[in-house]
């Protein structure tokens, strides 16, 4: 099974059961969260300004009932000399008229005798109630129920020293009903503000998270409908951000199956026209046309090649396509009988006939080859072998004098074919053109085998139709199999991105609900209030001392939130890196740019890895490596990479469908000999059984229900033509297989 097919196998369900069991969208979890930080928020807030509402009104009545004892005071002074308490009694009762909020004055002495002034009247009590009298000679106040009153009020009791004695007490007793109004209202307000910050925070939650996923829901709908086989959608790129570069990614990937549709349309017109013409030569006029108008080229042309006298190796043109406005170059005399290596073309020997296609920007190539083409004013071209009866025959060429492009591996894959049924025609009139040959020289003998001959002729056109049925076949299932990988691939990368930034938000969330900075400021708004004596509330007072081990313990806690949040912060950061990963190499292998590249083996493996690394964890199969340092490749990258995930995703498979509990796949790479390695896919799935292990490179050999039985089979035919091998090794059902792919590390080298 190819990679495009397990792309499709996996892909998420459509039916209503599997949408039943999807989690809520992503613009729903983005409002949940940011209604939630906004929630966290409002409660931190008030948990914070409601005490310190409480204290203020507190502050108010103990500076209220302060201000009383002071008045009061001056009044008993007298009266601690002369013991006449009339004037005490009646400036009690002028505050008592004037205030309403005064509840009771009590003046005592230290031997327990007491006048008592309420708003009723008054009278003298002669106790020692420890309440009264046994506290810390200092000012103090707070809302209790007093035992003589027997009542909820704020009392304030007040050492009342005079001229150095300790003569008793001032107690206050203010009436709490401005308070508990004023807390009530306090409340109240506070949660019909509450409310409104609730619903206020919803809806804009709603609309921030509606507008940020709106971009990928217009792609998801774009990428969709790209699936179905609509390639005249186009995704907008309404920003420049990730999303908008992975919109216009998937353009560039839908054009290149777009071109690739005309591409393959062309050679099935080519099929077509081969297989009806008694002579090709008379309809390749209409071919070249045809496929240089869907390659959207400025020139097609067939070169053939021919020895020279001396015996060196030459090329001559034959045909010739030219768009409008481009000058034909089928009559150019330095275009017959030019030598190969003569002329500067020794690369184009050696590349093409190892039936390998030359691509490129003519600017980059050599200065001998620029000599000859950049005067034909080509820009790009590419060249495809054409091979007859396994010997190379000559090539196909396309030009174009506008721009410098980049070829695709769809539009190389489907050019090659082209050239590839070309060469099946040519074998083919070879072969008639010998017979009618033999007929005319040979009369008595072609009577005599005419029926062996007929049957020859007819099974060889009948293998060749079906060849060219197949090919065609081939190319349109990977034409589909490639809609489904550029609609499959982005989504599900991308997806895999934002599930993770969606825990490290979690993470972040639920630290700020833990986090004890509020109590930092509880600690902070006791300061003002002992502004002045600030010294002596930190060494004397309770509370005070333990204010700077209260924040030496703070800190290190403060320090490992700010550390966490931190940790998670930059985690964001990379999750989003890692999205411009994804875009970066679905651009990279999209638009392959050269036909031979050098490059680490290493980066070849990792790469075929990464694209498969979601799939692996979520079938719980473990990745181990074993690399020895190995001398880089000099190959089709992409060729290689198709042949890697291949074999990766059968691994994976063959490790799901076992018993196993531990399921390994073991990736290598070592060398082989001094100039060639071996890449190692291992697993330890359900194995392969003998009988079948001479099978498995078939075409159309596969265990799988789902299976058409061409990846592997295409795989092997690529590993030949890089040169290399592909073998399978296995011990037998149940115990893991092992495929090698071997490479030389030159280009060119045969096994």
């Amino acid at each position: 099974m190819t990679p495009s097919e397990n792309c499709r196998t996996t892909s998420m369900p459509s039916s209503p059961a599997g949408r039943k069991h999807r989690r809520l969208g992503i613009a729903i979890r983005i409002a949940l969260l940011a209604w939630l930080v906004a929630m966290a928020t409002l409660v931190i807030f008030i948990f914070m300004t409601m005490p310190q509402q409480k204290k203020m009104f507190l502050q108010q009545l103990e500076s209220k009932a302060n201000s009383v004892s002071l008045s009061l005071h001056d009044a008993a002074a007298g009266a601690a000399l002369n013991e006449d308490y009339a004037s005490v009694i009646s400036a009690a009762q002028t505050m008592l008229a004037g205030d309403p909020g005064l509840d009771f004055l009590l003046v005592m002495k230290n031997d327990g005798f007491a006048l008592v002034i309420e708003q009723e009247g008054w009278c003298v009590d002669q106790r020692s109630d420890a309440y009264w009298l046994d506290r810390e000679r200092r000012p103090d106040g707070g809302i209790n129920k007093v035992p003589l009153f027997d009542r909820r009020v704020f009392h304030f009791a007040k050492p009342f020293d005079y001229s150095g004695i300790q003569w008793g007490w001032i107690h206050v007793g203010l009436s709490l009903d401005y308070y508990d109004h004023s807390v009530k209202s306090l409340y109240g307000n506070t949660i019909a503000l509450g409310l409104g910050c609730i619903a206020f925070s919803l809806m804009i939650s709603l609309g921030f998270a509606r507008r940020v996923v709106k971009p990928v829901l217009r792609l998801r709908t774009v990428v969709q409908k790209i699936a179905g086989g609509d390639l005249s959608v186009r995704a907008d790129r309404l920003g420049t951000d990730e999303i908008g570069s992975l919109a216009g990614s998937v353009n560039i990937m839908t054009e290149a199956l777009l071109r690739r549709d005309q591409v393959l349309e062309s050679v099935r017109f080519a099929a077509q026209k081969f297989m009806v013409a008694s002579a090709w030569e008379e309809i390749m006029d209409d071919v070249l046309a045809k496929m240089g108008r869907a390659t959207d080229v400025s020139r097609v042309y067939i070169f053939e090649n021919h020895p020279d006298d001396a015996g060196d190796l030459c090329m001559s043109q034959k045909f010739e396509w030219t768009a409008a406005g481009i000058s034909t170059e089928l009559e150019n005399p330095e275009l017959q009988n030019l030598p190969y290596d003569a002329a500067g073309f020794g690369r184009w020997r050696t590349v093409l006939g190892s039936n390998q296609i030359l691509s490129g920007r003519v600017s980059a190539m050599p200065d001998v080859e620029r000599a000859v083409l950049e005067p034909q004013e080509i820009r790009s071209i590419i060249v495809i072998p054409i091979f007859v009866e396994e010997k190379w025959w000559g090539f196909m060429g396309f030009d174009d004098c506008s721009r410098e492009r980049t070829w695709s591996s769809a539009e190389k894959d489907s050019l090659r074919a082209g050239a590839d049924i070309l060469g099946a025609t040519i074998v083919r009139q070879r072969f008639q053109e010998e017979l009618l040959e033999a007929k005319a020289t040979l009369e008595q003998r072609v009577r005599e085998r005419t029926r062996e001959l007929q049957a020859q002729v007819t099974a060889k056109e009948e293998a060749l139709a079906e060849l060219a049925e197949t090919q065609s076949s081939l190319l349109e299932v990977s034409r589909a199999a490639g809609m489904a990988e550029v609609a499959t691939g982005v989504l599900h990368n991308v997806g895999n991105v934002l599930n993770s930034v969606n825990v490290s938000c979690t993470l972040v969330l639920d630290q700020l609900r833990e986090s004890r900075l509020g109590n930092l400021s509880r600690v902070t708004a006791l300061f003002p209030e002992k502004r002045d004596d600030l010294p002596r509330f930190l060494t004397d007072d309770p509370r005070g001392r333990k204010i700077p081990d209260y924040l030496a313990s703070l800190a290190p806690a403060l320090e490992a939130e700010h550390r966490l949040m931190q940790k998670e912060t930059e985690s964001l950061q990379e999750r989003i890196e890692h999205i411009k990963e994804i875009v970066a190499m679905q651009q990279s292998y999209g638009r392959v740019s050269g036909v031979i590249e050098t490059i680490p083996a290493e980066q070849l493996m990792e790469d075929a890895l990464k694209l498969n690394v979601s799939a692996l964890a979520r079938h719980k199969v473990e990745v181990r490596r074993e690399y020895e340092t190995v001398s880089p490749v000099a190959v089709d990258k992409h060729a290689v990479l198709q042949i890697l995930l291949n074999l990766i995703n059968n691994a994976k498979y063959a490790c799901t469908d076992s018993d196993r509990e531990e399921r390994i796949l073991t990736l290598k790479i070592r060398n082989k000999s001094r100039n060639r390695i071996q890449m190692v896919v291992d697993d330890n799935g359900i194995g392969i059984s003998p009988e079948n292990l001479t099978k498995v490179f078939q075409h159309g050999f596969t265990t799988k229900q789902t299976g058409h039985g061409f990846g592997l089979h295409s795989g092997a035919l690529a590993a030949r033509k890089l040169g290399g091998r592909l073998s399978v090794h296995s011990d037998g059902a149940g115990h893991g297989a092992a495929f090698t792919l071997e490479l030389p590390c030159s280009t060119g080298e045969n096994p």
